[in-house]
């Protein structure tokens, strides 16, 4: 098999006042145990129309301390009510031709964290790292091997009146692999137009816009294990978590190994 380039794009919104709190203390953390998996690693930050040159320094010092050796690039979006999801469009989804194995994910809770439980979105986080990273064999033997064309955590099938997207399915909470060369041929194959942008939801909803996952036909996860029905993660996240996954005495490991460096 070819070299398989795996490529990380994280969008990071950065505010004068958030880049040393707690959450993105967190997010600092799991990247830096996993970033050694990048080939490629592009840092997009999402930055308020304020946002002083000093912060903006200082956050791509934090990135470049972590990256140990991988190809970093940083690159600057204004802030606007697509947030993470305008990142996506310009760096993956109008991108798939390119033949990679892409990790998508954002500073997520940064906002959450105000309104609900800290521990609940901490673990949802924490989670979405260690089941997106933790296994990269079963990633690319997925992605590569068998008929998977995306591979997350926290994969959830709504079947509801009003779906989410077209085919009812998303990994909650948006971080997850494409296999982009792949998805891209598929959907020239079948004549399949880029899903159009029109809310912040775009990045999260994306894939099951495209194609569908009921019987986890194209989707894969860890283990392959999903939720049904699962709508409510701000409050019930830890609990879905124990639900998908029956003996998570590892995640627990690395979860309290990163609030000790938080």
């Amino acid at each position: 098999m070819e070299s398989i380039i795996k490529k990380l794009v994280f969008a990071f919104y950065l505010t004068d006042d958030g880049l040393n709190s707690e959450i993105n203390r967190l997010h600092f953390e799991c990247l830096s145990k996993y970033c050694y998996i990048f080939d490629e690693i592009d840092i997009c930050i999402i930055k308020d129309k304020n946002l002083s040159e000093k912060t903006l320094h200082e956050a791509e010092k934090k990135f470049i301390e972590f990256h140990k050796g991988s190809k970093i690039e940083f690159k600057l979006f204004d802030n606007t009510p697509y947030r993470e999801s305008l990142v996506f469009k310009k760096e993956i989804a109008d991108c798939l031709s390119e033949n990679k194995l892409v990790f998508f994910a954002h500073n997520k809770g940064v906002t959450n964290v105000l309104k609900y439980d800290k521990d609940t979105i901490y673990t949802w986080v924490a989670a979405m790292y260690f089941y997106s990273l933790n296994f990269m064999d079963e990633v690319i033997d997925s992605l590569y091997n068998k008929k998977f064309y995306s591979y997350g955590s926290f994969l959830t099938l709504n079947n509801e009146d009003e779906r989410c997207n077209k085919f009812g399915w998303y990994y909650v909470g948006t971080f997850f692999w494409i296999n982009t060369g792949k998805l891209y041929a598929y959907m020239k194959n079948n004549n399949i137009e880029l899903p159009l942008m029109n809310d912040r939801f775009y990045s999260e909803e994306f894939l099951g816009n495209i194609y569908p996952s009921w019987n986890l036909i194209f989707t894969a996860s860890h283990e392959n294990r999903y939720l049904r029905n699962a709508k409510d993660y701000y409050h019930q996240a830890k609990e879905y978590l124990s639900i998908l996954h029956e003996n998570t005495d590892d995640f627990n490991k690395f979860y309290n190994n990163i609030l000790e460096n938080v």
